[in-house]
């Protein structure tokens, strides 16, 4: 009896979901999580105001899940920086996410760290937006400057000079 109940213990492990291997980011009501869902335009979702291709990378993505619940996805794995140029390639499509989410007043935050296209496929993590921005800004990715790409990018630097840090001129 013994030697059954390891063996089926055994391969209640090997048979088990991967655990989720998304990192806490400390953020109020934080959860973590890996869902599966198909990649929305949320604008389409909610209001019916749909574009093609997803907005192309114009509009906020969500993952809706498989059971109808729809996920804002709000942030990739780098600093400061959504997940839009991560998801848009595979809107419409079905993907398994791990990250975390964030709920407050009956909104749900995803911040997706890393995405898989089926089981078997490998991860692979959110970090598409600083490898476009190392390359529009002629950086390495993996530089200080790009570790650092909130406070060297061009756009951000120009806005601060204009509105402030806090959106307030000083």
């Amino acid at each position: 009896m013994r030697r059954l109940l390891l063996a089926a213990f055994a391969v209640s492990l090997t048979s088990a979901p991967p655990a989720v291997a998304a990192e806490s980011l400390g953020v109020a009501n934080e959860q973590l999580v890996t869902v599966k869902g198909t990649v929305v335009d949320v604008a389409c979702e909610i209001a019916h105001d749909c574009a093609p291709r997803c907005g192309d990378g114009k509009r906020q993505l969500g993952i809706k899940t498989l059971d109808g619940k729809l996920l804002l996805a709000a942030k990739s794995a780098v600093d400061f920086m959504g997940s839009v140029r991560d998801l848009l390639p595979y809107c419409g499509r079905i993907l398994i996410v791990d990250g975390l989410t964030t709920s407050d007043y009956g909104t749900t935050l995803l911040m997706v760290q890393r995405f898989k296209l089926s089981d078997a496929a490998p991860w692979r993590p959110t970090t598409q937006g600083l490898v476009d921005w190392a390359k529009a800004n002629h950086v390495a990715v993996d530089s200080e400057e790009a570790k650092l790409w909130m406070r060297n990018d061009p756009e951000v630097k120009d806005a601060v000079a204009k509105r402030g840090k806090l959106g307030v001129p000083e």
